[in-house]
């Protein structure tokens, strides 16, 4: 999940854009929601907790939704988050990635992807050019007994083509978690994808 949010004394809306757009100073990613209620609960609460990460920080900030708030009056105006750096306003955004746009017959199963190096990467907008990544791939939810593949794309266009091509690996599960390290590095300026299916072989 992504949030974007205010800086506290930047003039809104950014790029001369007319409201809602341009109304952000940043995105920022939000890796947990914390709360003393049961998570299936769709009431939001003061109390709520969102844990993200900070402009090319590597630390987890908490912040609860009351604290969010705000204010800014109008066009051409800056934002005013009190006493933090930043605040959600008039407008807020916040979008959930919740898997793939897949439309082949294939079984997929849950994985997550580390990088090395992870604690910064080369800014591209500044004329930076890409670093090689190395991609470590954990698969979880596995059926001991059962066999995998693992694919990787490494552009748009070719994702979710699973041919021979594509295949990094096949394996037999024996336990509920597999590890896979990538022997061929990935650029950070680029789109590579991962996915780990249920062999049909």
């Amino acid at each position: 999940m992504t949030w974007m949010i205010l800086w506290s004394g930047q003039e809104y809306p950014i790029y001369d854009l007319t409201p809602p757009a341009g109304m952000y100073g940043h995105v920022e990613p939000v890796i947990g929601i914390q709360s003393n209620h049961p998570l299936n609960d769709s009431t939001v609460y003061d109390d709520d907790t969102v844990v993200h990460f900070t402009d090319a920080g590597i630390l987890n900030v908490h912040r609860t939704l009351s604290s969010l708030g705000g204010s800014w009056a109008g066009p051409g105006k800056q934002a005013d988050c009190g006493s933090y750096q930043y605040c959600m306003a008039s407008y807020a955004f916040g979008w959930a990635i919740k898997g793939f746009v897949d439309n082949s017959t294939e079984t997929s199963v849950p994985a997550s992807l580390k990088i090395d190096p992870w604690q910064s990467e080369p800014d591209i907008r500044a004329g930076a050019t890409g670093e090689e990544l190395q991609g470590t791939l954990t698969v979880s939810g596995l059926e001991s007994g059962k066999k995998y593949a693992i694919y990787r794309w490494d552009s748009v266009d070719t994702a979710f083509t699973y041919t021979d091509t594509y295949l990094k690996t096949s394996f037999t599960a024996s336990d509920e978690e597999y590890e896979y390290k990538d022997d061929t590095s990935f650029i950070s300026s680029g789109s590579t994808y991962y996915r780990c299916v249920v062999s049909k072989n």
